[in-house]
């Protein structure tokens, strides 16, 4: 028999090759953004290295310590040599920590606790994990290393088939720990659930070390083959064992039995328990939380699914026996508890299924549809392109409607600006996520929009599971891109529109962020306390976390809770010291509304009348062009701002601020302002009999055209919910004389084919 430890196992050529190996992988992870420093994604690589190495490091120590026992039991020298394997496995995972701590001194880590809590809870359990995985085949197999690696990927094919079979993009297993799924999600704690599951996997590892040490108790040296687990059973009725194996089997059977609650998996089922209630149409089974939908409001949103299914299906000339479900969660966090994607709206084309939120079902749902509708198109088994460029360009094309221009005029200007990288880079997987989520979309619609109106759909649906241009089009990726470029050079801009792709493009990915895990979740933070109206709290947190990471959503975090704090001066000061003093300050122009409102409030009326204008003329935002119109006009008429100012200070729920606005129209109720803001509060809180009455009589033309065409559109939309159909079609018509631009076309047809649509299928 072989004695083996903890030093002849340190000094043999395994441990050597395992140490070059990890040396190797983090010394080149420094070069990597987001594995660069400690925290989740460093952690769970070498997680799920360590849990394939260890086992394999463990497999012949155990042999020589087991086989060459003679004709007697072994378990005390296999005891040996399993511990001297957990030891030597542990210290190897000391190589990464020392290395990647070490680059801390050159890329800022903004954690270095939470980063370590991340390490310590995957890397060292997954390494225990495969040591006794490993001796468990060592003593039950002849071939232990060939089965050891059979069962890693039965593991990790396990981990896949959730992803495929459930809507849930996260897993948890043994060998990794964790795997939040390929999302635009940025938080990721330390959770409950991620410590539960350790000391499951810590369990697992107990159980397989307990069986596997039965069999070198009841064993006797011999040829080990499928007789091993016949020792194995009869080891464990045996005696005590039996009461300890059935407690054992019980506690195995309870996780796998709550798994769902407790959150290690999600199916379809245990999520429509979840969310408790659900609505059948034509076309499709939506589940959602009762709580979150008025009985109105969920029918209007079956109305909604069936009216944009129409619309995806008329532009694939599909037929329309198509049955989809579709999962609508009551909040982002909601969403992320149960699929693991909170702000990320997911389609999953091989079930047909969309998951979307509350919250951004109204922008989301025909995007996601497509997704879903081009499954025949698609490769087999995921029913999608294997592009992502294609994947999202294609919804993004048929969607059509992304801020307030079209998709080309979004493409041209972004290549006039120079950040629009190569077509081909961004039609790949990797291109696609390694650029700026907004930049591939914008630009991979656009190229898929070029393509559809100048060479069909049908062309398209061909390369979408194929990816051959050269058969498709006759000509090559490049050859098209040139096509499409030069379709994009004679696409009018103006001076305005680089504004716009300053304010909406100029943001870095995650892939280069700082510390963009530890930072996002700081931010969440940020957003409870200002959500809970403890503003000081807020402002506090976000200072933090610009101070460390930078970045526009910190800042912008910051200056809205100074502003809400009364602290007025950070944000004039700031316009000066970050906006003014930055190469291109038009990257800030969401934050000029809430700056131009502190001007006004100390009394500087030019400084917020400019700041004000300049995001009026860019026009980037509907919703941005709106507030600075509606304060253009409002300081013409309280130049001070004593009354229209607190409207736009304050933090009113809509029903509160109609109170307001209506106390102030008893002093003046010719005010246009007044009344257009009343009318916005009204439409959002479902009151579309009063904001018919409150705009019909308005007429905002000589005040300002932008508005005057967003009345007629909210009288429409308001006209279209009380289901006057026609007297909707007319206000969305007229709205065209006010604002006659190409993306306010795609909008008012948009309206006016689901008016059409409404008067066909009835409410």
């Amino acid at each position: 028999m072989q004695t083996v430890n903890i030093r002849t196992l340190i000094i043999s050529p395994g441990v050597g090759y395992a140490a070059l190996l990890y040396g190797s992988i983090a010394l080149l992870c420094t070069r990597i953004p987001l594995l660069n420093y400690l925290g989740y994604e460093f952690s769970a690589l070498f997680a799920l290295l360590a849990g394939c190495v260890s086992g394999l490091l463990t497999v012949r120590p155990v042999e020589d310590s087991f086989r060459g026992a003679g004709d007697t039991p072994a378990p005390r020298a296999t005891a040996a040599a399993v511990g001297a394997s957990a030891a030597a496995n542990l210290l190897l995972l000391a190589i990464p920590l020392v290395i990647i701590s070490g680059n801390a001194l050159f890329i800022r880590n903004c954690s270095m606790a939470e980063g370590m809590a991340f390490f310590m809870l995957l890397a060292p359990v997954s390494a225990l994990f495969g040591v006794s995985l490993g001796f468990f085949c060592a003593v039950h197999f002849a071939h232990p290393r060939t089965l050891f690696l059979l069962l890693c990927l039965v593991l990790l094919a396990y981990s896949a088939g959730l992803g495929y079979f459930t809507p849930a993009v996260f897993s948890y297993n043994f060998l990794y720990g964790f795997f939040p799924g390929l999302t635009y999600d940025e938080v990721l704690p330390v959770t409950r659930t991620l410590v539960l599951f350790r000391l499951l996997t810590f369990f697992v590892a107990a159980v397989l070390l307990w069986a596997g040490m039965i069999t070198v108790a009841d064993s006797r040296k011999g040829r080990i083959n499928w007789r091993r687990f016949g020792t194995l059973g009869a080891g464990l009725v045996s005696g005590d064992r039996r009461i300890r194996a059935a407690a054992v089997a019980c506690a195995l059977a309870g996780f796998y039995l709550f798994r769902c609650d407790l959150g290690f998996e999600s199916t379809s089922a245990y999520i429509r328990r979840t969310l408790g209630a659900e609505i059948r149409t034509e076309h499709f089974a939506l589940y959602y939380s009762p709580s979150s939908f008025t009985a109105e409001e969920i029918q209007q949103a079956a109305r909604e699914h069936e009216f944009r299914l129409s619309q995806v299906l008329a532009s694939f000339s599909l037929p329309d026996h198509v049955f989809f479900e579709s999962y609508i969660y009551p909040s982002p966090e909601a969403k992320q508890r149960l699929i693991g994607a909170g702000n990320t709206d997911i389609a999953k084309p091989w079930s047909g299924q969309i998951h979307l939120s509350r919250q951004s079902l109204e922008g989301s749902l025909k995007h996601e549809l497509v997704h879903a509708a081009a499954a025949p198109f698609g490769f087999p088994v995921v029913h999608a392109s294997l592009s992502t460029g294609l994947v999202e360009g294609l919804a993004m094309a048929v969607d059509g409607e992304w801020g307030n221009r079209t998709l080309h005029e979004y493409a041209a200007a972004l290549r006039e600006a120079g950040i629009a990288p190569p077509i081909d880079g961004i039609m790949s997987f990797w291109g696609f996520a390694s650029h700026q989520s907004s930049v591939s979309y914008i630009l991979a619609g656009s190229f898929c929009r070029y393509l559809i109106d100048r060479y069909g759909m049908r062309n398209l649906m061909l390369l979408y599971r194929s990816l051959d241009y050269r058969t498709v089009y006759g000509r090559s990726l490049g050859e098209l891109a040139l096509e499409w470029e030069g379709y994009l050079d004679r696409v009018p801009l103006d001076d305005e529109d680089q504004d716009g792709v300053d304010a909406l493009f100029r943001r870095p990915p995650i892939f280069r962020k700082v510390c963009a895990r530890v930072l996002a979740r700081r931010s969440v933070e940020a957003r409870g306390s200002f959500a809970r109206k403890e503003f000081a709290v807020a402002e506090s947190l976000y200072a933090g976390v610009y101070a460390d990471g930078g970045g526009y959503d910190a800042f912008a975090g910051y200056l809205t809770s100074a502003l809400k704090n009364g602290r007025i001066s950070v944000l004039t000061s700031s316009l000066d010291t970050v906006i003014l003093a930055d190469e291109r300050p038009a990257r800030y122009l969401p934050l000029f509304i809430s700056i131009g409102d502190a001007f006004w409030a100390s009394g500087e009326q030019e400084k917020a009348y400019a700041l004000y204008n300049r995001v009026y003329q860019a026009d980037f935002a509907e919703g941005y062009t709106e507030a600075a119109a509606v304060r253009l006009i409002a300081m013409e008429t309280d130049p001070g701002g004593r009354i229209m100012l607190p409207l736009f200070l304050a933090d009113y729920t809509d029903s509160l601020r109609v109170l307001v606005v209506d106390s102030l129209l008893e002093r003046d109720p010719g005010d246009r302002m007044l009344r257009y803001l009343k009318a916005r509060s009204l439409l959002r809180a479902g009151e579309f009999t009063e904001v018919v009455a409150t705009l019909q009589s308005l007429d905002l033309t000589s005040a300002n055209i932008a508005l005057e065409a967003l009345r007629l559109r909210y009288l429409g939309q308001a006209l279209f919910r009380l289901g006057r159909y026609e007297e909707a079609r007319t206000a969305f018509w007229v709205s065209l004389n006010a604002a006659d631009t190409d993306i306010a076309e795609e909008k008012v047809d948009t309206w006016l084919d689901r008016c059409e649509w409404a008067e066909k299928h009835g409410p």
